[in-house]
């Protein structure tokens, strides 16, 4: 018996090795879109946020004397329906003080700030700021007056 030699030949398809580096390309594109689009959702899941109803009690408020004195301010944050909106960080700054908290399921908060105001001015104003998730900031200066009588 006589041995017979195996030959192995291989198919060339020139189609499929044109076709790879496309391939390639508009997969790593779609990979790189679908990778985008999911971190940004991660980052930020609210796609359409909504705008912050923001009021504060008193706007006006006075002081007297030299010496610094604290103020206390009720805030209230509501979405456009009227809705309270919880856990919205609310910050008040200004007049060498600083506050902040968050506010409860009521959409309420009371913040208690120490303001001063130098000797020969007699008034000031403080700045409030809101953030919560799924709401675009608020952010508003000098939105509460602080006058010193005498």
């Amino acid at each position: 018996m006589k041995k017979e030699k195996q030959v192995c030949s291989f198919i060339q398809n020139e189609h499929a090795v044109l076709g790879l580096p496309l391939r390639l390309t508009v997969s790593l594109i779609i990979g790189t879109i679908a990778l985008l689009a999911i971190l940004s959702y991660i980052l930020n899941p609210c796609l359409f946020p909504e705008r912050l109803i923001v009021s504060v009690s008193p706007m006006v408020t006075t002081i007297s004397g030299e010496e610094s004195t604290n103020a206390t301010f009720q805030i209230y944050v509501n979405d456009t329906k009227g809705h309270p909106v919880s856990d919205a960080r609310v910050i008040i700054k200004g007049l060498g003080g600083a506050c902040s908290g968050f506010t409860d399921k009521k959409g309420k908060i009371n913040l208690l700030l120490q303001v001063h105001l130098d000797p020969g001015i007699h008034e000031g104003y403080l700045s409030l700021s809101v953030t919560a998730a799924c709401y675009e900031p608020f952010e508003q200066l000098d939105i509460i007056k602080i006058v010193k009588i005498r």
